[in-house]
């Protein structure tokens, strides 16, 4: 029976056949689909679709509001995961020291993961509410002003609105990868260590962190790329507002697609975040891939 099925290279085709078509049809052929599209000036406002070569690209990059929109990407989704990451990797070094409690608390950490963004939106939009919003609240409490600040309406506030929204959804998956890493670091290294004298901050900076670099760095850059898709957050707590202080590049292309009406022209800058997707990810994975010293 093996001899026979060997003889027959159909027989492998046909196994492979049904993985390769739902690649295409799922993957592959948007993409593709996109390509072309960005290509051309396809919008329901003209009755005739016609190809315009590059110019859509040379109007994105030429436009002031697309790099505004890529600054306020990497300033938002670059702060969000720094703090993210900086935050879950305390958590996740108590949870691996047996904290008491351990279990409750990763528990209830992880919780946040499974809320859905738009939840998130509206319990962001109550507590940076000025006239009810617990932030404004506690900062008064605590003497920081005199009276309620306009988060939602000031473009530095509305940043750090959406920075600590993305930051407190990442801390949850950035938690459990780093914890896994630390829980695969060996002890004996961490006891030797402590023996030559090397205090905590030493043992980290110095044998933990080098040696869960390239988990880190993953698990930084599959975060990273979910906050880059992510819309719901900006869409509902400040449309991209004030002054466009929160335009992301998502926002600015569903915007382009679905308030201009400009198909052609959200394509191309899909395509071009694409770009920028693909190029930080390189550089992530060589950073990975560079060997330790």
């Amino acid at each position: 029976m093996q001899i026979a099925i060997r003889k027959q290279p159909g027989f492998y085709a046909g196994l492979v056949l049904p993985g390769v078509l739902i690649v295409s049809s799922l993957i592959l052929y948007p993409l593709i689909n996109g390509v072309y599209t960005s290509f051309t000036n396809t919008s329901p406002l003209f009755p005739d679709t016609r190809f315009v070569a590059l110019d859509n690209y040379q109007f994105l990059v030429t436009e002031s509001g697309f790099w505004e929109s890529v600054g306020n990407t990497v300033l938002i989704v670059g702060v969000s995961i720094f703090g993210a990451t900086s935050i879950a990797y305390l958590l996740a070094l108590a949870l691996n020291t047996g904290l008491r409690g351990a279990k409750f608390l990763r528990t209830a950490v992880f919780q946040i993961w499974v809320v859905p963004w738009i939840v998130i939106a509206i319990l962001w939009a109550w507590l940076f509410s000025e006239n009810y919003g617990l932030v404004n609240y506690i900062a008064i409490w605590l003497g920081f002003y005199d009276e309620p600040f306009k988060w939602l309406f000031h473009p530095q506030g509305s940043q750090w609105a959406v920075i600590m929204g993305y930051s407190w959804r990442s801390i949850p998956f950035l938690m459990v990868i780093i914890l896994a890493a630390l829980q695969g670091v060996p002890n004996d290294v961490n006891e030797s260590a402590m023996i030559d004298g090397a205090s905590f901050v030493q043992r980290q900076r110095l044998i933990v962190l080098p040696l869960i670099r390239n988990i880190l760095v993953v698990a930084m850059l599959l975060q990273s790329v979910r906050l880059l898709q992510e819309i719901t957050l900006v869409f509902v707590l400040t449309k991209g507002g004030p002054v466009n202080a929160t335009m992301v590049l998502s926002l600015f292309t569903y915007k382009l697609a679905f308030e201009d009406w400009e198909f052609g022209l959200a394509a191309a800058a899909a395509i071009l975040w694409l770009i920028m997707i693909m190029l930080l990810a390189v550089a992530m994975m060589k950073f990975v891939l560079r060997p330790t010293t």
